[in-house]
């Protein structure tokens, strides 16, 4: 007899259809859940008015990075990015190609990518919004398991204290992600945002009516990850091993604590 047991946030393989209707996306979804995220930029970039210069293609794959990450940790196939951007089409150009090449690493058609920028009036700052539409297979959503470790992949670092900068060790690409995510071995996952890993921790466990507990680590755990610098996951201790292969050598990894159920 078989006892193994997938996760509920493995994603699906096949394809998922999106055709172009003019300037609207169309999608068959039967049988699904959708899955929305989102988020904003705003004042950050390489624009006269921008309070923090930065470079606007990270600026755009920060954008995107965000909801993308939350789709795919629900367990769900991102399916379409939306991006809204504040200014005009042809300096928006570069970020819209980033946006295509981060919807590639997660699995998105490039014609699932649409979006709008402002071209009837001039503007002076950057104003970025990004929106992704997921999918799930109807049913229970992921949920830890009473006993799983807590890894933390990647190290929680986040502007102006930090150098959040493109290629650094610290932060986990979207692709391994998805990896990861799709391996089926992973019972849940948060991406860690400005609260914390620990913080996380406490969501992940309240979501499976456990509690979070930690080991002396060399993680700071109440140390804000940005725009999702790093990655929280619950797995079984003997599939530690195995994930861990997924990632690049280089990537922080450390196991951080277990979930337990019990007050």
């Amino acid at each position: 007899m078989n006892d193994t047991v997938t996760a509920p946030n493995h994603l699906p393989s096949s394809p998922l259809p999106v055709t172009r209707l003019r300037d609207l996306l169309v999608a068959d979804v039967p049988a699904s859940r959708l899955v929305i995220a989102c988020d904003t930029i705003g004042g950050i970039g390489p624009r006269p008015d921008d309070s923090y210069p930065a470079d606007p293609v990270w600026c755009a794959h920060l954008g995107a990075r965000v909801p993308l990450l939350e789709v795919m940790c629900a367990g769900a196939r991102p399916l379409v990015l939306v991006n809204t951007l504040c200014q005009d089409w042809e300096s928006a150009q570069p970020m819209i190609e980033e946006f295509r090449r981060c919807a590639a690493a997660v699995g998105i058609d490039p014609t699932a990518v649409t979006g709008s920028t402002e071209d009837n009036v001039a503007t002076t700052q950057t104003g970025i919004g990004v929106t992704v539409i997921g999918v799930m297979p109807e049913g229970e959503l992921p949920r830890a398991h009473d006993g799983d470790v807590l890894v933390c992949v990647g190290t929680p670092v986040s502007a102006p204290d930090d150098d959040v900068a493109p290629g650094r060790r610290e932060i986990v690409p979207l692709a391994e992600v998805r990896d990861l995510v799709a391996s089926g071995k992973v019972h849940d996952c948060v991406p860690v945002g400005s609260h914390g890993v620990a913080w996380e921790a406490a969501q992940l466990a309240s979501t499976a009516g456990l509690r979070a507990e930690f080991r002396d680590v060399e993680v700071d755990l109440a140390r804000s990850g940005g725009p999702s610098t790093c990655l929280e996951l619950a797995c079984d201790r003997g599939d530690v091993e195995e994930l861990h292969g997924v990632v690049a050598p280089h990537r922080p990894w450390e196991v951080i604590g277990r979930l337990a159920s019990g007050s």
